[in-house]
């Protein structure tokens, strides 16, 4: 084998082994819905990329404008938002969502490098909070019921008769 020959190879293997531990760019737009649509129209929302400065403001109904960041895996939060839920979370392609979590408004997605071309593009889709309870008041999800904390010797407010609900009245006496 001669010198050069030699010497080639190896500036090959080495640019090839530099090359291969070299994060590639890729993009991610975030897209704000509400559902029913229409229901949270005229919002802002904030998001937070992990391991990036700033945040994302994108208003209900649209997406922000396309974002680079490093391919793998990014995690999306929504900031809180007073009067809406998070209801669910999709991507574009679709295999690109690798978990959501509803109660901490975050999601973990797959960027993949490229361009525009391979981008990923994940929706946050809430809705808006219905019946938020009075002061002093509870309630158990899914049986229609209610019930009024007591404080020391006070009476609840009235109430107005209701209709049976699963075979369960509520009357209006205290």
């Amino acid at each position: 084998m001669s010198y050069r020959l030699l010497w080639s190879a190896m500036r090959s293997a080495v640019v090839l082994v530099c090359l291969s531990g070299y994060a590639q760019a890729g993009l991610i737009e975030i897209c704000k819905d509400d559902s029913p649509a229409g229901s949270l129209s005229g919002g802002l929302s904030t998001f937070t990329i992990a391991g990036q400065p700033g945040t994302v403001a994108v208003l209900v109904g649209a997406c922000s404008p396309a974002i680079t960041l490093p391919d793998g895996f990014a995690t999306i939060t929504e900031l809180p938002e007073a009067g809406a839920t998070l209801l669910s979370v999709s991507t574009f392609p679709g295999d690109r969502l690798i978990s959501f979590d509803a109660a901490t408004d975050t999601a973990v997605v797959l960027i993949a490098p490229g361009d525009i071309s391979t981008e990923t593009v994940i929706t946050f889709t809430n809705e808006p909070v219905a019946g938020v309870p009075e002061p002093g008041t509870g309630w158990l999800f899914g049986l229609g019921l209610s019930f009024w904390a007591l404080r020391a010797g006070r009476r609840p407010p009235a109430l107005a008769p209701a209709a049976s609900v699963s075979g369960i009245r509520r009357s209006s006496a205290p």
